[in-house]
């Protein structure tokens, strides 16, 4: 047990042993009010230092914590860690910021939380939210720079299941039959997302050499990160894939092309340095508000469409595929999903229609030992009825031969 002194100023203070550093014991001073509370803060130290889960103390906010470890993280993409950047800056450090990071704790979550409600942002923002915190945090247990995650006492905001509504396949003709009216600069890129389900990233990352024409195929081998328009590797394993391009994909591939062409003719300022399929007025790579607000929107309202996402027309194409009944390890494959549970999760609204047609080919299957089975019973009953027909013309027979003549 540590001696206990009491100072000057009326508190009471004790030194406890933490450990050994560079050969030599180290103590921590603590402080009280009272004897009371210097014991129970003395014996919170030392079982901390028996279990191993002492940390020293530190002036680091959770501000300092946050953009430090956004800055130096390493294991995800390029966007990702954007992304990151701008939920810690936006959302974390204007409620947590001024926290230590020793000291925060699950109430001070929860209040950040609150307070993202109250600003309107909806379910999916916040959970994000909170995914990053909880990461960022499970990294400083890691580090040892604290000693309990306090995330973990904290339920993950709760999202509401998002109904996709794909196109319907009347309503994706038409797009394109806009788009083509209206000679719109990305028809070719509408194509694309509606035939091949390709991410927004991946097809505004896509360059001319990523084409086969001969074999009319198509190789996605990187993504347009969206705010620093840098490029990036594609987002899983499975997501570097190669597609085989339809007709239609490959008619328009090349009209764009020629189109392109006949820019750079008349344009002195065009620069397409990186020989991109899809990019801005200038040749450069094209930013994903700028695709979505001067030209996608515009065209569903030209199309007298609904208000759908761009990556809509990403469902579109699956729902249209699974509908006609493509196999789901098929569209699995195309989507670049890395495992056939997400394709079969994000389209199950798509099954019904797929289980009507396995139930039409099992009835197609068997139909025939149907028919052969309705043919024999037709046959036996006809026998039965025989049999009995037989059997009641006999019986009358001898009824009348027993009977007395007149």
């Amino acid at each position: 047990m540590a001696k206990l002194f009491k100072r000057k100023d009326g508190r009471w203070s004790a030194q406890v042993f933490v450990g050994i550093v560079d050969g030599k014991r180290k103590y921590r001073t603590v402080y009280g009010e009272t004897q009371a509370e210097v014991r129970q803060k003395t014996s919170l130290i030392s079982a901390q230092v028996q279990r191993r889960t002492y940390i020293e103390p530190s002036n680091v906010t959770a501000e300092m914590y946050l953009t430090d470890w956004v800055e130096t993280l390493d294991s995800v993409r390029a966007n990702t860690r954007e992304s990151y950047d701008m939920v810690v800056r936006n959302y974390l450090t204007p409620y947590l910021g001024q926290v230590k990071l020793q000291e925060l704790g699950a109430l001070d979550i929860r209040k950040m939380l609150a307070a993202l409600e109250r600003q309107g942002l909806a379910p999916r923002t916040r959970e994000y939210a909170y995914s990053v915190l909880n990461a960022a945090l499970n990294d400083a247990v890691l580090w040892d720079a604290i000693s309990i995650n306090p995330c973990t006492k904290i339920k993950r905001p709760h999202v509401p299941d998002h109904e996709i509504t794909p196109l319907t396949e009347g309503e994706s003709k038409k797009l394109l039959e806009t788009a083509l009216e209206l000679k719109e600069p990305f028809y070719a890129l509408y194509v694309l997302a509606l035939t091949t389900g390709m991410r927004a990233s991946e097809l505004l990352g896509l360059q001319w050499r990523d084409i086969d024409f001969a074999n009319s195929r198509l190789a996605v081998r990187r993504v347009l990160v969206k705010d620093s328009l840098e490029f990036s590797e594609p987002k899983t394993k499975l997501a570097r894939r190669s597609i085989t391009l339809t007709d239609l994909a490959v008619d328009a591939l090349k009209k764009h092309a020629e189109e392109q062409v006949e820019i750079e003719k008349t344009k002195s300022n065009w620069k397409n340095t990186y020989g991109l399929v899809f990019c801005d007025s200038l040749g450069g790579p094209m930013r994903y508000q700028n695709l979505i607000r001067r030209h996608f929107k515009p065209l569903l309202m030209k199309a007298e469409l609904r208000d759908i996402r761009f990556h809509d027309l990403r469902h579109t194409c699956a729902s249209l595929l699974l509908q006609a009944g493509e196999h789901p390890k098929i569209v699995q494959e195309l989507l670049g999903h890395s495992k056939i549970s997400i394709t079969m999760d994000l389209y199950s609204h798509s099954i019904p229609s797929m289980q009507k047609e396995t139930a039409r080919k099992m009835d197609s299957i068997f139909q025939e030992k149907r028919s052969l089975y309705l043919v024999n019973s037709r046959k036996s009953s006809q026998g039965i009825r025989q049999n009995k027909t037989t059997f009641q013309i006999k019986n009358m027979s001898k009824n009348m031969s027993k009977r007395p003549a007149n």
